[in-house]
């Protein structure tokens, strides 16, 4: 590796920096998202299996495009793929806001309003897919391999950072209205992504490519159990996190703002364990991918059913915590363990390949969730349970890979 590239060169670790601004920026305007699309929906008349298919369309798309966008990250590089990502964020998430806008005004309503809603949601996804896949690639390039799991958690721990500032900025902001976040989180990626086009260049590894990007294969031996477990536990927690907002405002009978509040303080909590165990756990206790993996899965196996026994809203935010933790170990583990499994030349593709698998667990899940919900409260959870339990034999079954 040469020292242009290297993580301790300054212009590398400014870059790294920005990137991961980036990153924090959408992870803010996401989790606002998340945060407010329940009582946001119910304001202007969606069911909650409505809002479920937003979600899932949105996630379907992501599903499909990252792939994509990773090969094409490895062909162009990492910044004009990382900078379509971050601005196609900002178009997207503007619509967004503004058809609910109108849906909260009265001007637009039923069918054209859903529509318009999925539309723009779509769009967003079908942009914003190209980010993390370069995102990922950019921290592969700039990393030795011995640095690659920590260089993955300050990745996840700046996504992870977002989620524990915008429920937070959401509920404060949700006291001017509940389309104020949107719109800031808008402006502050908006931010991000100007600073990143003035800036950023391509590291020394992505800037010298040569022939055709590699197409890796889906269930390639080297990569494909780290993505199982990746949509495996992704698809599980999206059960549980679209319906929790509904939960909080059913079992404890709150308005929509109040909800916007409590379910932005749960979000906070449950972020915040997940950025303590990507910044100071997987740094400091120096574990493998599948040794984060193995010990994350049995937290999400408790955390589930445990939030079914809170008796209060203070208990019910704090039991989220268990799910950040839990979640904050899986993630940076299937991430670090597959781009591990691969060369230099592929990271692109397999950062695309990884990047999917949230968001395929994510075209499922808040279906199956909202579902699941209509018919009784509890059966999202205790679903999200019985799914981890053959995941978890499987993650403590998977074969050392060579050299790990």
């Amino acid at each position: 590796m040469t020292s242009s590239a290297s993580p301790f060169h300054p212009s590398t670790r400014l870059v790294t920096a920005l990137v991961l601004f980036s990153v924090l920026a959408t992870g803010i305007g996401q989790s606002m998202t998340f945060a407010l699309l329940a009582p946001l929906g119910r304001e202007v008349g969606l069911k909650e299996i409505q809002i479920g298919l937003i979600i899932t369309s949105s996630s379907l798309v992501f599903t499909l495009t990252s792939p994509l966008w990773g090969r094409t990250c490895d062909r162009w590089g990492r910044k004009p793929v990382l900078l379509v990502g971050q601005f196609g964020y900002v178009l997207g998430s503007l619509l967004f806001a503004t058809v609910f806008l109108f849906g909260l005004k009265g001007a637009l309503s039923g069918l054209l309003l859903y529509v318009l809603a999925i539309s723009s949601r779509v769009l967003m996804a079908s942009l914003i897919s190209a980010a993390p896949s370069a995102a990922s690639a950019y921290v592969a390039d700039t990393t030795t391999d011995r640095q690659r799991v920590v260089g993955m958690g300050r990745l996840g721990a700046a996504r992870t950072l977002g989620t524990i500032l915008g429920p937070g900025m959401a509920g404060a902001l949700a006291a001017i209205g509940l389309l104020a976040p949107l719109y800031v989180a808008a402006a502050g990626a908006l931010v991000s992504s100007v600073l990143l086009a003035l800036v950023m260049k391509e590291p020394t590894r992505s800037a010298h490519r040569s022939g055709r990007p590699p197409r890796l294969r889906l269930f390639d031996r080297r990569y494909f159990p780290f993505m199982v477990v990746g949509v495996g536990t992704f698809l599980s927690f999206s059960m549980v996190s679209q319906t929790i907002g509904f939960y909080f405002q059913d079992r404890f009978v709150l308005d929509g703002q109040t909800t916007a509040q409590a379910i932005g303080m749960g979000m906070m909590v449950s972020a915040s364990m997940s950025l303590f165990a990507q910044s100071f756990l997987v740094r400091r206790a120096g574990m493998t991918p599948r040794r984060l993996i193995k010990v994350g899965l049995p937290l999400l196996l408790v955390g589930y059913p445990s939030l079914l026994l809170a008796g209060s809203v203070p208990m019910l935010v704090g039991l989220m915590g268990i799910l950040g933790l839990g979640l904050g170990l899986v993630a940076p583990g299937f991430t670090a363990g597959a781009s591990l499994s691969v060369g230099p030349e592929e990271q692109g593709a397999v950062g695309g390949l990884v990047s999917a698998c949230p968001a395929a667990g994510f075209v499922a899940g808040p279906l199956i969730g909202t579902s699941l919900y209509q018919v009784n409260h509890v059966y999202p959870y205790l679903c999200a349970c019985l799914l981890l339990v053959p995941l978890t034999l499987y993650a403590w079954r998977l074969d050392r890979p060579p050299g790990k």
